[in-house]
Protein backbone atom coordinates (compact mmCIF):
# COMPACT_ATOMS: atom_id res chain seq x y z
CA UNK A 1 0.00 0.00 0.00
CA UNK A 2 1.61 3.68 -1.22
CA UNK A 3 -0.77 5.36 1.03
CA UNK A 4 -2.45 7.30 -1.72
CA UNK A 5 -5.77 6.92 -0.70
CA UNK A 6 -5.38 8.84 2.57
CA UNK A 7 -7.84 11.71 3.25
CA UNK A 8 -5.85 13.88 5.03
CA UNK A 9 -2.12 13.77 5.44
CA UNK A 10 0.22 15.14 8.55
CA UNK A 11 -0.26 19.05 8.95
CA UNK A 12 1.24 21.98 8.42
CA UNK A 13 -1.87 22.57 6.39
CA UNK A 14 -1.86 26.48 4.79
CA UNK A 15 -5.45 28.33 3.89
CA UNK A 16 -6.08 31.41 2.01
CA UNK A 17 -9.61 32.82 1.31
CA UNK A 18 -12.08 35.35 1.13
CA UNK A 19 -14.14 35.88 4.20
CA UNK A 20 -17.58 37.69 5.30
CA UNK A 21 -18.11 38.06 8.28
CA UNK A 22 -20.99 39.68 10.98
CA UNK A 23 -20.45 40.27 14.75
CA UNK A 24 -23.66 40.46 16.99
CA UNK A 25 -24.14 39.71 20.75
CA UNK A 26 -26.84 36.88 21.83
CA UNK A 27 -28.26 36.43 25.13
CA UNK A 28 -24.95 35.80 27.43
CA UNK A 29 -26.72 32.65 29.56
CA UNK A 30 -27.33 31.05 26.37
CA UNK A 31 -23.58 32.11 24.78
CA UNK A 32 -21.67 30.73 28.65
CA UNK A 33 -24.36 27.61 28.18
CA UNK A 34 -22.21 26.86 25.80
CA UNK A 35 -18.71 26.78 27.42
CA UNK A 36 -16.25 24.39 28.32
CA UNK A 37 -14.79 23.69 31.62
CA UNK A 38 -12.34 26.86 32.17
CA UNK A 39 -13.48 28.99 29.49
CA UNK A 40 -15.57 32.07 30.69
CA UNK A 41 -17.46 33.53 27.50
CA UNK A 42 -17.41 37.31 27.30
CA UNK A 43 -20.20 38.76 29.85
CA UNK A 44 -22.08 41.01 26.98
CA UNK A 45 -22.46 37.56 24.09
CA UNK A 46 -20.06 38.07 22.09
CA UNK A 47 -20.23 36.38 18.67
CA UNK A 48 -19.44 36.68 15.46
CA UNK A 49 -20.96 34.50 12.05
CA UNK A 50 -18.24 33.69 9.82
CA UNK A 51 -18.53 32.52 6.18
CA UNK A 52 -14.71 32.01 4.05
CA UNK A 53 -14.18 30.47 0.62
CA UNK A 54 -10.61 28.49 1.63
CA UNK A 55 -7.94 27.14 -0.41
CA UNK A 56 -5.87 24.97 0.97
CA UNK A 57 -2.70 22.88 0.66
CA UNK A 58 -0.78 20.38 2.56
CA UNK A 59 3.37 20.12 2.83
CA UNK A 60 3.27 16.58 3.07
CA UNK A 61 0.56 15.88 0.25
CA UNK A 62 1.53 18.66 -3.14
CA UNK A 63 -1.98 16.54 -4.78
CA UNK A 64 -3.77 18.79 -2.47
CA UNK A 65 -2.82 22.41 -3.83
CA UNK A 66 -3.28 21.02 -7.47
CA UNK A 67 -6.29 19.91 -7.64
CA UNK A 68 -9.11 22.47 -6.65
CA UNK A 69 -11.88 19.09 -6.14
CA UNK A 70 -9.80 18.62 -3.22
CA UNK A 71 -8.21 22.15 -2.39
CA UNK A 72 -10.92 24.54 -2.42
CA UNK A 73 -13.88 24.46 0.20
CA UNK A 74 -16.28 26.69 1.44
CA UNK A 75 -17.29 26.99 5.65
CA UNK A 76 -19.62 28.44 7.94
CA UNK A 77 -19.04 28.83 11.69
CA UNK A 78 -20.09 30.52 14.84
CA UNK A 79 -17.15 32.05 17.13
CA UNK A 80 -17.95 32.71 20.76
CA UNK A 81 -15.09 34.69 22.61
CA UNK A 82 -13.86 34.78 26.18
CA UNK A 83 -11.28 33.71 28.43
CA UNK A 84 -8.95 30.48 29.13
CA UNK A 85 -5.89 30.34 31.40
CA UNK A 86 -5.71 33.78 32.07
CA UNK A 87 -5.46 34.66 28.19
CA UNK A 88 -7.78 35.55 25.62
CA UNK A 89 -9.60 32.73 24.01
CA UNK A 90 -12.24 31.55 21.53
CA UNK A 91 -14.44 28.56 20.85
CA UNK A 92 -16.17 27.54 18.04
CA UNK A 93 -19.28 25.56 19.10
CA UNK A 94 -21.54 25.20 15.40
CA UNK A 95 -19.42 24.83 12.18
CA UNK A 96 -20.45 23.23 8.75
CA UNK A 97 -18.41 22.48 5.56
CA UNK A 98 -19.02 21.19 2.34
CA UNK A 99 -15.28 18.91 1.87
CA UNK A 100 -14.50 15.98 3.10
CA UNK A 101 -10.85 16.84 3.75
CA UNK A 102 -12.24 19.34 6.10
CA UNK A 103 -14.46 17.87 7.56
CA UNK A 104 -11.48 15.02 8.56
CA UNK A 105 -9.46 17.57 9.61
CA UNK A 106 -11.87 19.40 11.39
CA UNK A 107 -12.13 16.33 13.65
CA UNK A 108 -8.74 15.31 14.28
CA UNK A 109 -8.33 18.57 15.61
CA UNK A 110 -11.73 18.92 17.52
CA UNK A 111 -14.01 21.04 15.57
CA UNK A 112 -17.36 19.96 15.87
CA UNK A 113 -17.42 20.36 11.93
CA UNK A 114 -20.88 18.79 9.75
CA UNK A 115 -21.42 19.00 6.41
CA UNK A 116 -23.69 21.41 4.96
CA UNK A 117 -23.93 23.61 1.89
CA UNK A 118 -22.38 26.88 2.15
CA UNK A 119 -22.92 29.63 -0.36
CA UNK A 120 -21.08 33.44 -0.75
CA UNK A 121 -21.04 36.52 -2.90
CA UNK A 122 -18.17 36.57 -4.89
CA UNK A 123 -16.98 40.11 -5.45
CA UNK A 124 -15.80 40.72 -9.21
CA UNK A 125 -13.45 43.48 -10.28
CA UNK A 126 -14.32 43.77 -14.19
CA UNK A 127 -17.92 43.91 -15.76
CA UNK A 128 -21.46 44.20 -14.64
CA UNK A 129 -21.78 40.28 -13.58
CA UNK A 130 -21.14 40.65 -9.77
CA UNK A 131 -20.59 42.84 -6.91
CA UNK A 132 -17.63 45.31 -6.79
CA UNK A 133 -15.69 45.92 -3.39
CA UNK A 134 -16.66 49.24 -3.05
CA UNK A 135 -18.98 51.46 -0.37
CA UNK A 136 -22.32 50.63 -0.34
CA UNK A 137 -22.37 47.30 -2.23
CA UNK A 138 -24.26 44.67 -0.31
CA UNK A 139 -22.38 40.64 -0.20
CA UNK A 140 -24.63 37.83 1.10
CA UNK A 141 -23.69 34.17 2.30
CA UNK A 142 -25.95 31.83 3.87
CA UNK A 143 -25.50 27.87 5.36
CA UNK A 144 -28.04 25.48 4.93
CA UNK A 145 -28.00 21.75 6.32
CA UNK A 146 -29.90 18.55 5.48
CA UNK A 147 -32.63 20.95 3.39
CA UNK A 148 -32.99 23.39 6.05
CA UNK A 149 -31.64 27.11 5.69
CA UNK A 150 -29.74 27.56 8.57
CA UNK A 151 -28.71 30.84 8.36
CA UNK A 152 -28.13 33.81 6.19
CA UNK A 153 -26.39 36.93 6.47
CA UNK A 154 -25.77 40.09 4.44
CA UNK A 155 -22.78 42.58 4.59
CA UNK A 156 -23.19 46.37 3.50
CA UNK A 157 -19.86 47.50 2.76
CA UNK A 158 -19.26 50.85 3.98
CA UNK A 159 -15.27 51.74 4.68
CA UNK A 160 -11.92 50.41 3.99
CA UNK A 161 -10.21 49.73 7.16
CA UNK A 162 -6.43 48.01 8.52
CA UNK A 163 -7.59 46.43 11.61
CA UNK A 164 -9.72 42.84 10.98
CA UNK A 165 -12.30 41.41 13.12
CA UNK A 166 -10.46 40.60 16.28
CA UNK A 167 -12.45 37.75 17.35
CA UNK A 168 -10.84 36.15 14.14
CA UNK A 169 -7.33 35.96 15.85
CA UNK A 170 -8.51 34.48 19.51
CA UNK A 171 -7.05 31.01 19.97
CA UNK A 172 -9.28 28.64 19.50
CA UNK A 173 -9.99 26.15 22.09
CA UNK A 174 -11.20 22.26 20.72
CA UNK A 175 -12.41 19.36 22.85
CA UNK A 176 -11.25 15.92 20.71
CA UNK A 177 -13.85 13.80 21.53
CA UNK A 178 -13.76 10.16 19.86
CA UNK A 179 -15.95 7.56 21.63
CA UNK A 180 -14.94 4.36 22.62
CA UNK A 181 -16.81 1.04 21.58
CA UNK A 182 -16.23 -1.53 24.42
CA UNK A 183 -16.33 1.23 27.36
CA UNK A 184 -18.52 3.87 28.68
CA UNK A 185 -15.76 6.35 28.40
CA UNK A 186 -14.86 8.11 25.25
CA UNK A 187 -10.96 6.82 23.62
CA UNK A 188 -9.94 10.23 23.84
CA UNK A 189 -11.61 12.94 25.60
CA UNK A 190 -8.88 16.23 25.49
CA UNK A 191 -8.26 19.96 24.96
CA UNK A 192 -6.52 21.26 22.02
CA UNK A 193 -5.46 24.51 20.56
CA UNK A 194 -3.75 24.80 17.00
CA UNK A 195 -0.41 26.10 16.84
CA UNK A 196 -0.44 28.38 14.05
CA UNK A 197 1.12 30.54 12.06
CA UNK A 198 2.09 32.74 8.67
CA UNK A 199 -1.30 34.68 9.70
CA UNK A 200 -2.16 37.66 7.37
CA UNK A 201 -4.73 39.88 6.21
CA UNK A 202 -5.93 41.96 3.58
CA UNK A 203 -8.57 44.13 1.63
CA UNK A 204 -10.62 44.77 4.70
CA UNK A 205 -14.14 46.31 4.40
CA UNK A 206 -16.35 47.04 7.52
CA UNK A 207 -19.83 48.10 7.42
CA UNK A 208 -23.51 47.05 8.44
CA UNK A 209 -23.99 43.53 9.10
CA UNK A 210 -27.17 41.38 9.15
CA UNK A 211 -28.47 37.93 10.40
CA UNK A 212 -31.22 35.48 9.88
CA UNK A 213 -31.44 32.54 11.72
CA UNK A 214 -33.70 29.27 10.37
CA UNK A 215 -35.34 26.60 12.29
CA UNK A 216 -33.87 22.77 11.74
CA UNK A 217 -34.65 20.08 14.52
CA UNK A 218 -31.29 18.97 13.97
CA UNK A 219 -29.50 22.14 15.21
CA UNK A 220 -29.10 24.26 18.25
CA UNK A 221 -27.83 27.51 16.40
CA UNK A 222 -31.15 29.43 17.21
CA UNK A 223 -30.15 29.07 20.71
CA UNK A 224 -27.65 32.24 19.63
CA UNK A 225 -30.58 34.26 18.02
CA UNK A 226 -29.23 37.30 17.87
CA UNK A 227 -30.47 40.39 20.01
CA UNK A 228 -27.81 43.00 18.69
CA UNK A 229 -25.92 43.47 15.16
CA UNK A 230 -22.18 45.04 16.07
CA UNK A 231 -20.70 45.39 12.52
CA UNK A 232 -20.42 43.12 9.24
CA UNK A 233 -17.01 42.31 7.65
CA UNK A 234 -15.20 41.44 4.39
CA UNK A 235 -11.62 40.64 3.81
CA UNK A 236 -8.95 37.93 2.81
CA UNK A 237 -7.29 35.73 5.47
CA UNK A 238 -4.18 33.33 5.11
CA UNK A 239 -2.67 31.14 8.07
CA UNK A 240 -0.71 27.85 8.58
CA UNK A 241 -1.70 24.86 11.27
CA UNK A 242 1.50 23.67 12.26
CA UNK A 243 0.04 21.26 14.15
CA UNK A 244 -1.26 21.69 18.09
CA UNK A 245 -0.71 21.63 21.94
CA UNK A 246 -3.49 18.73 23.59
CA UNK A 247 -3.62 18.78 26.98
CA UNK A 248 -6.36 17.10 29.98
CA UNK A 249 -9.61 18.91 31.08
CA UNK A 250 -10.44 19.82 34.11
CA UNK A 251 -14.19 18.82 34.70
CA UNK A 252 -16.14 21.93 36.02
CA UNK A 253 -16.76 20.32 39.28
CA UNK A 254 -13.21 20.33 40.01
CA UNK A 255 -12.61 24.26 38.83
CA UNK A 256 -15.48 25.02 41.36
CA UNK A 257 -14.14 23.07 44.54
CA UNK A 258 -10.83 25.10 43.50
CA UNK A 259 -12.52 28.28 43.51
CA UNK A 260 -14.28 27.89 46.69
CA UNK A 261 -11.49 26.94 48.15
CA UNK A 262 -9.28 30.15 47.62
Amino acid sequence: MTGRSSTVSPPPWHYSGEVIAVEFKADPSRVAALAPAGFEADADGSCTFVFCDWCSAADSDPRTLADPARSQYKEAFVIVTGMFRGGRASRIPFIWVDSELSLLRGHIQGFPKQLGQIHMTRPVSLGKGGVRLEPGATLGAHVSSLGRRLASVRVELQDKVDTPPLALFAPPLHTRLFPSLSRPEPAVEEYSMGKVSNVGWSDIWRGEGNIQFGESEYSELDQLAPIEITAGWRLNLAFSVDGAVEFPITPKSELERADESV
